[in-house]
Formats: structure tokens, sequence, C-alpha cells
């Protein structure tokens, strides 16, 4: 039954009240409108709720018989309310984020750790993968990217540029001089992508031309790509503010302007309302700001 609540509610402001005048009051409606929901009630149930007299409405037997009924029904609709509203502040419920090696491997991990302490209820699943999430086909709640996404039905939030650098560690560089050019990078020991072919184009935006032989030690992992950087192996690139939290991990050619990266959250259109989702952005996105003001491994 259209507005049956409105009705109901209505039938028990005039049975409290006594009169149309007493309960539009009470009610915040005007007194037309709550002697038609009287009327358009009494039609459904087939009998008369009211005896209408000039010292107002007074209930007929049924009615009367009906007001403790009502009242127990606008109170569990008042119960079913404050406890659909207490679920909403709660924040509950599964996000999935998709992310690359390095922020979802290093980073994540961290920042979710202090948002589950904040939000115990809420469940997170991460993709850790270079390869991009769809998020129109809804692979992924959220996804960090390092590009920005062009996917018109996508929001997508730029969060800042991420600085790149080529570095060694100490013990590389004990063993082999520091390249003072470009061109001396072509006789040592260079770390690169096995099948992914981005890191040959940002070597060819500083002018300097490799094929993937060129590569002694290729992976597509990054993190196994760090983790030879540390070890040693060779020269490789690393975001800047990671590469701060290692003291024996050697800046090489700083001068050299490397294409800077950039860092989005995004998200399908359709769910950028959603609370938990939202919430999820917003602290991502205020972490991301400065990625490695904590302490890496």
């Amino acid at each position: 039954m259209q507005n049956s609540w409105d009705h109901i509610r209505t039938f028990q402001a005039v049975a409290t009240h006594g009169s149309l005048l007493a309960a539009s009051r009470h009610l915040g409606l005007t007194q037309p409108t709550v002697g038609r929901h009287i009327d358009l009630l009494e039609e459904r149930l087939g009998f008369p709720l009211f005896i209408r007299g000039r010292d107002g409405m007074q209930l007929t037997d049924k009615g009367a018989d009906l007001v403790a009924t009502a009242g127990e029904m606008l109170g569990q609709a008042t119960d079913f309310e404050r406890v659909a509203s207490g679920l909403e502040e709660r924040i509950e419920g599964t996000i999935r984020i998709s992310a690359n090696e390095i922020v979802g491997g290093l980073l994540l991990p961290g920042f979710i750790a202090e948002l589950m302490g904040t939000h115990p209820m809420i469940e997170i699943e991460i993709e850790v993968s270079n390869a991009a999430s769809n998020l129109l086909r809804r692979d992924a709640d959220i996804a960090v990217r390092m590009f920005r996404p062009k996917q018109n039905d996508l929001v997508a939030r730029k969060i800042r540029d991420v600085p790149l650098g080529l570095f060694a560690h100490e013990s590389y560089l004990a063993r082999h001089p520091a390249p003072r050019s470009v061109d001396d990078l072509t006789a040592h020991v260079l770390l690169g992508q096995d099948r992914n072919p981005s890191l040959l184009a940002a070597y060819a935006a500083v002018g300097l031309k490799l094929e993937p032989g060129d590569f002694q030690f290729r992976c597509d992992n990054n993190i196994a790509t760090i983790s030879a950087i540390r070890a040693g192996m060779g020269i490789g690139p690393l975001h800047m503010g990671m590469a701060a939290q290692w003291p024996d991990v050697v800046q090489v050619l700083p001068d050299l302007d490397v294409p800077s990266l950039e860092l989005w959250l995004a998200c399908h259109g359709d769910v950028r309302h959603n609370k938990r989702i939202r919430l999820v952005m917003d602290f991502l996105g205020e972490k991301l700001k400065e990625p490695y003001s904590g302490s890496l491994l």
C-alpha cells in the first residue's frame, strides 16, 4: 500500500491528539493532508476508524483495537531505521584493491594495518600485479596506478609525481667506478625488465638507446629487481623516496633527468559514493602523498 507507513503514523497521531488540526501540527502536515490519510486508510481497511464530531475525532471500537498495533509497528520501524543508520556508520564490508608490486607489496600492507585497526569490520583484498585491473569489469574496487587512467567511466585522482633515479649498492660501486655520463652506463651491469618495454622507453628518453640484451639481469618483477640492486648486482631504477630509506644504496648520475611516474587512485564511477570505498580512497590518498614516510626493510 503506497504511503502505508505515513498513513499509520497519521492514524496514531490523530488517535493521540484527538483532532485533525492537532495531529497536523504534530506531524508538520496540512489538515487536509491528514484528513486524506485517514480517508485512504479507512478505505483500504474497509471500516471507519473514527467518529467525526464537534468534539473532534473519536475512535471507533475497531479503531481503538488498532492503536496499540500501530504503535508497535511504528516502534519497529524506528528500530529498523536506527539499526540501519548504525550499520552505515560502522563501515564494514570487503574492499578489493589493485596495485603494482612496489605499492602492493611494500607499501599497502603497512597502510592497511593502520586502516583495519581503526575500522576492524573492513576486509581488504589486495591484487598485486603490474597488469592494470579492469575496473570497468569490477576486477577491483580501487586501483593504485602509476599512469593516468583514461576510461571515461572511471573516477580518478592524481596523488603525486614519483621521481625516479638510477641507483647501485655501494658494494657494486666499490668494484666498478661510478658512471660519469649516460654513455658510460653501457660498460656497467644494468638491471632491467624482461618483456615489459617501459624501461627501454625511459632510457631512450634520457638519450640512451638500449635493447633487451643490454640488460645483464632481466626481470619483470619489481621487487626482485629492487633486491638485485640492494644485493650489489648492478645499476637499476628506484623511486627516489624508496632509495632514501637505504643509506648503502647510492644514486648514480644524479643530474640525469629521469622521467617521473604519476601516482593515481581510481575507482568505477558507479561506486564513488559508496561510503567504505570513499573512506578507503581518502585514506590511501593521504598516505600515498608521502608514501615512503615510514620505514622499509
